[in-house]
C-alpha cells in the first residue's frame, strides 16, 4: 500500500490502529438512584450529576487530572488575585423543541446566563462551594467578570466553578418545580423523560456545538449489584460504573472493559482530645505496630489500591507526596511497644493485655459496614491483639458513625475516609472546621497558617509547597494513620468507545471525548 493512501486512511479514521467512530445507537448506563436533575439542586448525587452532564454545559471542563479545559468558556484570565474574567464560546444554543423554546426558536447562551446560574447555585443546595464569590457581572454578551472576596486558588475545582452548569432563567421560571424533571440546558442530549428512581431517557441534541455520535442515552436504576451484573452480561446495559472491585477480574475474563476510577482515602483517624489518643506516643506507637501492607494485600486486588502515606491521593497533584511522606512511616512493633511503655502502658496483671492505672488498653475501631474496610480493619485489629492491645472492630450505621464523629461521643478511633478531593486537607484538619468536617478535633496553628496561605495562593508550585508542608505536620503529629486509596471500578461492553468518567461523573461528549457504540 502506498504511503499517500495509508495517510489518507488514517486521517479518515480508518487506519489500522483503531476503529473509526460510528454514529447511532442508544447507550444504556446503570444508575444506583435518580432523584432530581435540576442543575443547582444536585447535592453531590453522582448519578444525577452524570445525567446533568449530558443535559447542561458546564462553564469549564475538568480533565482526568482535574485540570481546567475550555467548555462554554473558551479562555479566562486573572487581572488580579480576586478577579476572574471568562470569555464565552459564540454560537452555543439552548435546546429547543420543548415548552420553553419551541422547535427552531432557541436562543444563544450569554454571559447573563452564567451570572444567573452562578447566583442561583449559591442560593440552592447545589453541592458547590461558592462562598468566596463576592459578585458576578456580564461585561458584554460573551464576557463574565467574577470577583472573589479573597484570592481563591480552588475556584475552578470540581466542587466550585468546575461543575457550574448553565441554565436559562426563562426555563426555570416557566417550569417551576418541573424544571427538576424536564430541564432545559445547552448540553449534547435533551431529556425525553425522567422518572425518579426508575429511568432517565435522553436523545441527541442535533444543534449541539460539538458533533454527537450517539442517538441517545438511558440511565436505568438497578440498585442490586448482582442484578446489575446479570444485566451487563445479558447486554441489557452497556456500562456499570459501580462494580465491586473483587468481581473486576471475573468480568475482564468475560471480555468486559474494566476501568479504574477515583481514589477514595481510607485510614484510621483519632479524636486527639480523647484519652488515650490525646497522647502522641500512643498514636505513634499504634502506627508503628500495624503491618498495613500485609492487610491491604490480603483484601484488595493490587490494581485497585494505592498505599497511602498522607491524606492527599494521586488525583490531588498539589498535595500527593508519597516520596516525602513514606519515610515517616515505619513498621516496627518493638519500638511501638517501647513507646507505649514510656506512656505508662504495660501488662501488669499477666493477662496478655497492656494496662494502665487498672484500665486495659482497649480500642473500639469504629467503622461503617463497608465490606472491604471491615476486612482490612479486622486484620489490623488482629495484629494489635497479638501485641497486647484489646482491639475490636465496632461496626455502626452511618447515622451513628456521623454523630459520634461530629459530637466526639465515639470511641476516639475511627474509620477515616472521604474528603480526598482538592480541599480535603483543609476540611479534615483546619481548626476552623472543628465540629463539622474536622472530626479529629485537631488544632495546630502551623497547619492552619500553611493551609490558609495555600487556599489563597494562585501559583500552583507555591500552593503545592504550602499544602505539602501542612500535610507533613499532620502526619508527624499522627492525627491519622493513612492506610490506602481505594480505586473504584467500572465495567463496560467492549463495543462502547471513547467515553470519560471522573469519580462517579460520566461524561460522554466533551472537547476530548465523543462516546460511540460499535455496531
Amino acid at each position: 500500500m502506498n504511503k499517500k493512501l495509508l495517510v489518507m486512511l488514517f486521517v479518515l479514521g480508518l487506519g489500522f490502529w483503531g476503529l473509526a467512530a460510528q454514529t447511532g445507537g442508544v447507550l444504556r448506563i446503570r444508575a444506583l438512584q435518580l432523584q432530581n436533575i435540576d442543575a443547582h439542586q444536585l447535592l453531590g448525587r453522582n448519578d444525577d450529576i452524570s445525567v446533568a452532564y449530558q443535559v447542561y454545559d458546564p462553564l469549564i471542563h475538568l480533565d482526568e487530572n482535574l485540570m481546567p479545559r475550555p467548555a462554554l468558556a473558551v479562555s479566562w484570565e486573572c487581572p488580579d488575585d480576586t478577579t476572574w474574567v471568562f470569555h464565552l464560546r459564540h454560537g452555543v444554543m439552548f435546546q429547543d423543541g420543548n415548552e420553553v423554546f419551541p422547535e427552531g426558536q432557541s436562543r444563544e447562551v450569554t454571559a447573563e446566563d452564567v451570572v444567573y446560574s452562578l447566583y442561583r447555585a449559591k442560593e440552592l443546595p447545589s453541592g458547590l462551594d461558592l462562598r468566596s464569590v463576592a459578585s458576578a457581572r456580564a461585561i458584554d454578551p460573551y464576557t463574565v467578570e467574577i470577583k472573589t472576596a479573597y484570592p481563591d486558588a480552588f475556584l475552578l475545582d470540581v466542587n466550585r466553578l468546575g461543575r457550574l452548569f448553565i441554565v436559562p432563567r426563562e426555563a426555570v421560571e416557566k417550569l417551576g418545580n418541573d424544571f427538576s424533571l424536564r430541564p432545559v440546558g445547552s448540553g449534547p442530549f435533551k431529556i425525553v423523560s425522567f422518572v425518579p428512581q426508575q429511568r432517565a431517557v435522553l436523545k441527541r441534541n442535533e444543534d449541539y456545538w460539538l458533533p454527537v455520535n450517539l442517538d441517545g442515552v438511558e440511565f436505568i436504576v438497578i440498585p442490586d449489584p448482582q442484578t446489575s451484573r446479570m444485566a451487563l452480561e445479558a447486554g441489557e446495559i452497556d456500562i456499570d460504573w459501580f462494580i465491586d472491585v473483587t468481581t473486576a477480574e471475573a468480568l475482564a475474563k468475560e471480555g468486559f472493559v474494566i476501568q479504574r476510577r477515583g481514589y477514595s482515602y481510607r485510614g484510621i483517624g483519632f479524636n486527639v482530645t480523647k484519652p488515650p489518643f490525646d497522647d502522641w506516643r500512643v498514636r505513634m506507637a499504634l502506627s508503628m505496630m500495624l503491618d498495613i501492607d500485609a492487610a491491604i494485600r490480603a483484601v484488595l486486588p493490587a490494581d485497585f489500591v494505592v498505599r497511602a502515606y498522607g491524606q492527599c491521593p494521586p488525583s490531588v497533584p498539589h498535595g500527593y507526596d508519597p516520596e516525602g511522606l513514606a519515610p515517616l512511616h515505619e513498621y516496627n512493633p518493638t519500638e511501638g511497644l517501647k513507646l507505649l511503655e514510656a506512656a505508662g502502658w504495660r501488662d501488669t496483671d499477666g493477662d496478655g493485655f497492656l494496662d494502665k492505672d487498672g484500665q486495659r488498653l482497649t480500642l473500639n475501631l469504629e467503622i461503617l459496614p463497608e465490606a472491604i474496610g471491615v476486612r482490612v480493619f479486622t486484620i489490623l485489629a488482629t495484629q494489635l491483639r497479638s501485641l497486647g492491645i484489646d482491639a475490636k472492630v465496632w461496626q455502626v450505621d452511618t447515622s451513628v458513625w456521623t454523630d459520634d464523629l461530629l459530637t466526639g461521643k465515639g470511641s476516639g478511633i475511627f474509620f477515616d475516609f472521604s474528603y480526598a478531593g482538592p480541599t480535603g486537607l483543609y476540611s479534615l484538619f483546619h481548626s476552623a472546621a472543628i465540629g463539622t468536617s474536622n472530626t479529629h478535633y485537631y488544632r495546630n496553628p502551623a497547619v492552619d497558617y500553611f493551609l490558609d496561605r495555600a487556599m489563597r495562593t494562585l501559583d500552583f508550585e507555591k500552593r503545592s509547597q504550602l499544602w505539602k508542608r501542612a500535610q507533613r505536620i499532620v502526619v508527624e503529629d499522627r492525627v491519622i494513620i493513612p492506610l490506602y486509596f481505594q480505586v473504584s471500578a467500572g465495567a463496560s461492553s467492549p463495543k462502547v468507545h471513547d467515553w470519560f468518567a471522573w469519580g462517579g461523573f460520566i461524561r460522554l461528549v466533551t472537547p476530548d471525548y465523543n462516546a460511540w457504540i460499535e455496531k
